[in-house]
Order: C-alpha cells, then sequence, then structure tokens
C-alpha cells in the first residue's frame, strides 16, 4: 500500500516536471527559438513575459514600438500554422547576447498575411547569471523579383 501511495504521488510530478521547460538552461539559440515558437506558433506567452525584462522593448515588422505588456497582448492578433526559425549569428560576451536570425512563418496578423520572411535581432542581458530578453526588432524581408 505505501509503494501505491508513493508511486500515486510520485509518477505525476515526473511527468508534470517534464512538461516544465526551464528557460535559464537553454543556451542563446535554444531561448531564442523557444520564445518565438512558443509566442506566435503556440500563443503561449508565459515564457516571453517570464524572461523579457520590465523595460522590453519591441521594434515591430511595421516600425511600432511596443512595450511588455503591449508585445503580450499582441498574440491575440496572431493566427499561425508554421514557424521557422534559423540563426545566422550570436554576439555574446560575459554580460550581453545578440542572437541576429530570420523567422519564416505561415498564417496571418491582424488578418493579413504574414510577410514570407522576417529579420529579427533578439537582445539578451544577463542577470545574476540568468539571460533576459531586452529587445527585439523585426523587420520584414523584400523578396528578390524574378
Amino acid at each position: 500500500m505505501k509503494n501505491v501511495l508513493l508511486t500515486l504521488i510520485v509518477i505525476p510530478m515526473v511527468i508534470l516536471g517534464q512538461n516544465v521547460t526551464d528557460t535559464q538552461k537553454m543556451g542563446l539559440q535554444e531561448l531564442n527559438e523557444h520564445l518565438l515558437t512558443e509566442y506566435a506558433l503556440n500563443k503561449n506567452t508565459k515564457p516571453l513575459s517570464d524572461v523579457a525584462t520590465e523595460d522590453f522593448i519591441l521594434i515591430a515588422a511595421p516600425g511600432m514600438i511596443e512595450n511588455k505588456k503591449q508585445a503580450i497582448d499582441g498574440v491575440k492578433n496572431l493566427n499561425i500554422s508554421s514557424v521557422n526559425v534559423t540563426v545566422d549569428k550570436i554576439i555574446e560576451n560575459e554580460n550581453m547576447g545578440i542572437v541576429i536570425g530570420i523567422l519564416a512563418m505561415k498564417g496571418t496578423i491582424m488578418n493579413n498575411p504574414i510577410p514570407g520572411k522576417i529579420r529579427y535581432s533578439s537582445t539578451f542581458i544577463k542577470q545574476d547569471g540568468k539571460w533576459f530578453l531586452q529587445a527585439r526588432t523585426m523587420t520584414p524581408m523584400r523578396m528578390k523579383k524574378p
């Protein structure tokens, strides 16, 4: 009986623990991809809320500047079916990291088609040994004409 009770307590804890993602154990590339994918594809704003600094700034694709609350609230405007995050360069030193790459998504934003590819730059700062997202820029890329 004691073993049955222990099993009933431990197994759910193990299963639940596997569903929890510890963003602070991720490297910059993995953390950046996780934040973009969870937000855009899964409409999960918790990772961004947890990792973005209180003075976080997003320079959105049309040139708008958004604060943390506005960026989090903006998820309701997305209807994304696929996300592909690539990284072109990572610049990292002791307390700062910048991830630069391309975000390719399929879907709509505010009922308008998403641009084919978006160039992004994510700036992270390290505080008390943990990475936090300070700023992000997103710029639509012009597609070459045939």
